[in-house]
């Protein structure tokens, strides 16, 4: 069985109450990122979601995620396509990227895109010398938006609250897309037992709402599996419910870090962390009757 989350993520959430705004941070402090201790965050890893609309569970798609750092940078993306009947109906398909630096507070933006097929791809720059960020949305004029150390893009958010911990987390942050910034609150909706495609799951729930009340982001993240995120549910005002579940987990255990860390310093074999065994769940699919059994 895979170990636990390492001591110091645990420590991070365990003095969060539930249902709480989260604790206030100072904006300013977060403006040097120097070093962070990331032993908390797998290295590498994938995760692949069934995405289902509405509360009824109509499953409209697929969407893959996969991350990699090295504690001083990282790289991300989902790829989200529609599969089964809902591609009949409409065939939909898009990536999202985010790319930037690790520091003491976390991860820190610098270029977030979105690719859609048959469209010129949109973009968002994080200036935070200049404290701003300018979206990009095909053709149209560029917009830009003031941004505080710890602001996120839509899909960092998913690793931030993870990294961080509920304690590290500001009450309000900016989160930003390809298409606006929007000002959201934060706060610990609580510990639950989620029941998810690959199991069931000790998680821990957060929540980021925006300001004006549009949009709602709920995420659940694994307590056992590096506080990684294995279900996002977004609600609009209009009632229109995305949520994605886990139906796979592939993960470097923290050994495998290790190992990645002194091959990269020459300290080991280069491969050595290449080598070494990924954690992974996965659905776990009933048998098919035997249609041929009398």
């Amino acid at each position: 069985m895979p170990s636990p989350a390492p001591a110091g993520v645990a420590a991070a959430v365990k003095d969060a109450p539930v249902g709480a705004p989260l604790p206030q941070v100072d904006a300013l402090a977060g403006a040097a990122f120097d070093e962070a201790d990331m032993d908390g965050w797998p290295r590498r890893g994938s995760i692949v979601f069934r995405v289902m609309l509405g509360d009824e569970g109509f499953e409209v798609g697929q969407a893959r995620h996969a991350w990699s750092h090295d504690t001083k940078r990282y790289e991300m993306s989902v790829e989200l396509k529609t599969t089964g009947v809902a591609a009949l109906m409409r065939s939909f398909h898009y990536t999202q990227r985010s790319e930037g630096e690790v520091g003491e507070r976390g991860l820190r933006p610098l270029r977030f895109t979105v690719e859609q097929r048959g469209r010129a791809s949109d973009a968002v720059d994080f200036d935070w010398q200049a404290g701003e960020a300018t979206i990009r949305r095909g053709g149209r004029e560029p917009r830009t938006a003031r941004i505080l150390p710890g602001d996120q893009d839509v899909l960092s958010l998913w690793h931030q609250v993870g990294i961080v911990g509920a304690g590290g987390l500001p009450t309000t942050l900016t989160v930003l897309s390809n298409k606006s910034a929007k000002p959201a609150l934060l706060e610990v909706v609580g510990t639950e037992a989620a029941r998810l495609p690959i199991g069931r799951l000790d998680t821990l729930r957060l929540r980021a709402q925006a300001e004006d009340g549009s949009l709602t982001i709920d995420i659940w993240l694994a307590s056992r599996y590096g506080m990684l995120p294995v279900r996002i549910r977004v609600a609009d005002d209009e009632g229109e419910v995305l949520d994605q579940q886990a139906i796979q987990l592939r993960l470097t255990p923290v050994e495998a870090g290790a190992a990645e860390a002194s091959a990269a310093q020459g300290d080991s074999e280069p491969g050595t962390a290449a080598a070494a065994d990924m954690i992974e769940l996965k659905e776990e699919v009933a048998p098919v009757a035997d249609l041929y059994t009398n």
